[in-house]
């Protein structure tokens, strides 16, 4: 009811401004390597062929040179203008820091590309710079959950370079960012998930966001050994090294593979591979459209995936 009050109360004054002196408020919610001519592709042909329809939300600077304008939401629509060189629809208001928080808030509610780090990092700002005092101060404020806020700030606290793995912050949802908080608490797993994580920022090019996800987690198995049993055959690779093992069972064959050197692509072949040595060729999985088409086919993938199969 506060937040409703505090819309009816406000009379809007729109101007149309020079985007170029305007600046960003420190405290809002959008990461600025998250801001290019790339990602602001649909608002660039937008806003180019129909204008900016939707004003963002500024207060007077009165002590900086360089600045009329703070703007306390729109970094996005700040670019684009910028970027066209056209003039930026400001509704222009005199606001106090906490007012500017939950006005922030009113415009991105329901916006789905606010980011759960993004919101994590906004409410570790606020307690930090005293905006709020309290995570309670925070979800009473906002009227969203206690829970909610704590869960944001366990997902802003993720390291740096586990963050840049991904390419973008944008694209770790919640519960990616929880489940690997949870394992980072872990002192046996951190080290192996952060070299993974640099592992994953240097490789060209970068894998899918859920294929990082699901490497940075199973790198909490590296170092642990397979317990080998008297019927395992070992695999190994040209330089000696093992890949896997044939384990032979009662009434079966199991093939044992380290889950730290089996990527989303690798298992996908060693499916077609296996189904075809027992079903021959063009075969079609149960769960899916994939097919093996001809030998070469087969060979070539394999062969793409930078995998020797012996069996």
């Amino acid at each position: 009811m506060v937040i409703v009050d505090m819309e009816k109360r406000v009379q809007k004054n729109i101007s149309s401004v020079n985007p170029f002196r305007c600046r960003m408020w420190a405290m809002h919610d959008r990461l600025e390597c998250g801001i290019n001519e790339q990602t602001c592709k649909a608002e660039i042909e937008s806003i180019g062929k129909h204008g900016q329809l939707v004003p963002v939300l500024g207060r007077r600077l009165q002590s900086d040179p360089k600045h009329d304008f703070e703007l306390i939401y729109g970094a996005r629509r700040l670019f684009v203008c910028q970027h066209l060189n056209l003039p930026i629809l400001t509704e222009v208001r005199e606001i106090t820091d906490r007012e500017a928080v939950i006005a922030m808030d009113i415009e991105n509610r329901h916006r789905k590309d606010i980011s759960a780090y993004e919101r994590g990092h906004s409410y570790s700002r606020w307690l930090h710079d005293k905006v709020f005092s309290t995570q309670d101060d925070i979800a009473h404020s906002l009227s969203i959950s206690a829970s909610q806020v704590s869960r944001m700030l366990k997902i802003a606290r993720l390291p740096s370079i586990v963050v840049s793995a991904f390419g973008s912050a944008a694209v770790i949802c919640e519960s990616w960012g929880l489940e690997l908080h949870e394992a980072l608490n872990d002192p046996a797993k951190r080290q192996l998930i952060i070299d993974r994580a640099r592992s994953l920022d240097r490789q060209i090019p970068r894998p899918a966001a859920l294929e990082v996800h699901r490497q940075l987690l199973s790198s909490c198995v590296r170092g642990r050994k397979v317990r080998a049993t008297a019927t395992d055959e070992v695999v190994t690779a040209q330089d000696g090294k093992p890949l896997f093992r044939i384990r032979h069972q009662a009434k079966s064959v199991v093939l044992v593979l380290s889950i730290d050197r089996v990527s989303a692509q690798s298992l996908k072949v060693i499916k077609l591979a296996v189904a075809e040595i027992l079903d021959g060729p063009k075969v079609k999985h149960r769960n899916g459209n994939d097919s093996v088409q001809s030998d070469n086919a087969h060979r070539a993938a394999i062969a793409e995936s930078g995998m020797q199969l012996s069996l």
